[in-house]
């Protein structure tokens, strides 16, 4: 009988020391001057730096609960929870090992993320990430300052960290365009190139009906149906992309034909415009528009945005925001 306890109390034993050393995910505790990676509470959080040795440079601040690139274009809200989700739960696992350490330092010196974190304590963090992954999908990091960069993993997760800290604009930034809730919006107005007679200003303020003027007055009643319908738009509106290459820019701005101009006033935000362009055609052009000899895509617009990015916008969407004054008039 003493024989059988001795034996289940070496099982028990056996079988902890198995799970110890197994099973269990240690969380190694190292100085913060070698691996000050984890941000404890990210609501702290004020400003995120990432910056890359490409010359790629963002700035993350939090606007009224929502957090913005650069300080004023809008970004993905879910990616941000994942970067800080990685902030407040990644562990530095081990330091590399000796063998490779001048090697990561290689890899790091050339295609890394610089990452400074901010709070009203000043500067808390800074450390860099690699954006090669290490084997088994783990991430090397290494705080500004320390000997050797670590290991660094998200506890029971096999998730490449690197991906989190890109530094590529368009990777990050919303799609979404001159978003604006029907009550927040002061004005908008639509002013066409060659049409002026379909140009409108559509105004509304608080506690009187929604006003839609134009070059001639209307003798119709306003169909505040189709006014309400449209000003309920503009908080779904989406781009297909961003047009980063600098000699289309250039072409578009400079003599491109163009096709009307929007201006949108928001309460207690800077004004918005957008100004729409027929987009020559190319390879990939389906549809052809003829416009005085001249041939244009008929799917796709280019649109020069806030007097600073140059957007690509379906039909679709440019037809929802290209009403003509008439139309507002008009009994359904």
């Amino acid at each position: 009988m003493k024989r059988n306890l001795i034996y289940l109390l070496i099982l028990i034993v056996l079988g902890f020391i198995t799970y110890y050393f197994v099973f269990r995910e240690h969380e190694e505790s190292y100085p913060k001057t070698e691996a000050n990676f984890m941000v404890e509470d990210t609501d702290e959080i004020k400003t995120i730096f990432l910056s890359s040795l490409q010359g790629e440079n963002l700035k993350f601040t939090k606007k009224d609960q929502e957090w913005m690139v650069n300080d004023s274009i809008e970004i993905v809200q879910p990616l941000v929870q994942d970067l800080l989700q990685a902030l407040r739960d990644q562990r530095a696992v081990q330091p590399v090992r000796l063998s490779f350490h001048d090697q990561v330092i290689r890899e790091m010196s050339s295609n890394s993320t610089k990452v400074e974190i901010y709070t009203q304590k000043g500067k808390t963090h800074t450390f860099y990430v690699a954006q090669n992954a290490a084997p088994d999908n783990l991430t090397y990091m290494l705080t500004e300052g320390a000997k050797r960069p670590y290991v660094v993993k998200l506890p029971m997760q096999n998730t490449f960290l690197g991906i989190r800290y890109n530094t590529k604009l368009s990777n990050w930034r919303s799609k979404k365009i001159m978003y604006a809730r029907a009550n927040e919006i002061e004005s908008i107005e639509v002013k066409y190139i060659d049409s002026l007679q379909y140009s409108f200003k559509l105004t509304q303020q608080e506690g009187k009906e929604p006003l839609v003027e134009g070059a001639t007055p209307s003798s119709n009643p306003l169909n505040l149906k189709r006014v309400n319908a449209y000003l309920g738009l503009w908080d779904s509106l989406y781009c297909l992309g961003y047009e980063t290459r600098n000699k289309i820019k250039d072409t578009i701005l400079s003599s491109g034909k163009k096709l009307a101009d929007i201006t949108l006033n928001k309460k207690g935000k800077p004004q918005q415009t957008l100004s729409l362009y027929f987009k020559p055609v190319t390879k990939g052009t389906k549809g052809m528009l003829d416009i005085g000899g001249e041939k244009y895509d008929f799917d796709v617009f280019i649109g020069w945005l806030n007097q600073r990015d140059m957007i690509v916008v379906t039909r679709n969407y440019a037809q929802m925001m290209l009403r003509s004054y008439p139309e507002f008039y008009e009994s359904d």
